[in-house]
């Protein structure tokens, strides 16, 4: 492989589809002690709780929210 004048590399298609790397997939450079790395961002470079912020519109005691979603 080679680094393209505009600093792009192609990944050859039997590494994309072990590695699940399909259109729109973002990676991630990692520079370590043994080099530099090509990573697929996964769920450890999400936050869980912002992937969840706003989901929930209204603002209601946890008791209260219980009895409505019971149909209390």
């Amino acid at each position: 492989m080679r680094v393209t004048e505009k600093g792009q590399i192609t990944i050859p298609i039997s590494l994309r589809k072990r590695y699940g790397l399909q259109p729109n997939v973002e990676v991630e450079f990692v520079d370590d002690a043994n080099g530099l790395r090509l990573r697929k961002r996964g769920a450890l470079s999400v936050n869980p709780f912002r992937a969840l912020r706003g989901v929930v519109k209204k603002r209601l005691k946890v008791d209260r929210y219980i009895e409505e979603i019971r149909g209390r």
